[in-house]
């Protein structure tokens, strides 16, 4: 590991929607390199001392931001409503995406709990066979027809979804109902109806 190194990974995170994959050894060369860092500070001139003394400090600086960046995704991706972690989640951040959602899910049962009454538990459940069917609805998928350019986003799935015009793709429904409702996109099966009636 080496500052060059970081920086391709920092600026891979902050340029991806998505949680990039780290090096399988990440945590350890990381701690190796700032430890030989440290060592040869200690046992440098005062000349050179100086230039590992920056090059520590910007390392640190670039491992803070790439942590900083990824809790941020890991964050947003447990509060999503996603089941099950991502790939290359490091065995940290796992703990911090179960712990993010197991919090969540405490916090929606104590807002349900406090709009419809009854214990934070009973609340945490669905109340009904219709609310039920609602959470299986949200899960699926629908095929839509992108009508204009949008930029890249992520689904409430955890995949990025780069379109275009015209592309035809299968999105979460939750995803493809947002784009719908804003006029760049329309259920495919829809489109292909209103085409039949206009030939």
């Amino acid at each position: 590991m080496d500052v060059e190194k970081l920086w391709a990974i920092l600026d891979k995170e902050r340029n991806t929607a998505s949680l990039q994959e780290l090096p399988e050894r990440f945590c350890e060369d990381v701690r190796s390199y700032i430890a030989r860092l440290e060592a040869e500070k200690a046992e440098a001139d005062d000349t050179r001392r100086g230039f590992v003394e920056d090059e520590l400090r910007n390392a640190r600086m670039k491992v803070e931001d790439i942590v900083r960046r990824r809790i941020g995704k890991i964050i947003k991706l447990a509060s999503s409503g996603m089941d099950t972690p991502p790939r290359g989640m490091l065995p940290q951040e796992e703990e911090i995406f179960q712990a993010v959602k197991r919090h969540v899910a405490a916090g929606k049962a104590k807002i349900f709990a406090a709009i419809f009454g009854g214990s934070e538990s009973e609340a945490a459940k669905p109340r009904n066979r219709e609310e039920e069917q609602q959470i299986e609805e949200d899960n699926k998928y629908e095929l839509v027809r992108v009508l204009d350019n949008i930029p890249a986003f992520m689904g409430i799935d955890g995949r990025v979804y780069k379109v275009g015009r015209e592309d035809v793709i299968m999105l979460p429904r939750t995803n493809a109902e947002i784009l719908c409702n804003r006029g760049v996109a329309m259920r495919f099966e829809a489109y292909r109806k209103r085409g039949e009636v206009t030939r």
